[in-house]
């Protein structure tokens, strides 16, 4: 889903060779919170069921907004 990684991993970035991406400027609960979003999306795209919500805490909001936009997700 984040098209950053994805350049990332099928360029000829330092990242590609060791099949290892590190953000520095990512901390890791922001980092988490984001991939759970995105399994989150995808599990309930398409579905018809109630879809529960996804709870953000607003001290993160900024962080995970920021993330994602830097992941281009």
């Amino acid at each position: 889903m984040a098209n950053t990684i994805k350049t990332m991993l099928e360029s000829n970035f330092q990242e590609s060779a060791n099949n290892t991406i590190t953000f520095q400027e990512i901390s890791t609960p922001i980092l988490e919170k984001t991939i759970q979003y995105c399994h989150y999306k995808v599990r309930y795209e398409n579905s018809s069921a109630k879809i529960p919500e996804f709870v953000i805490e607003p001290e993160i909001a900024l962080e995970l907004l920021m993330c994602s936009n830097y992941l281009d997700l």
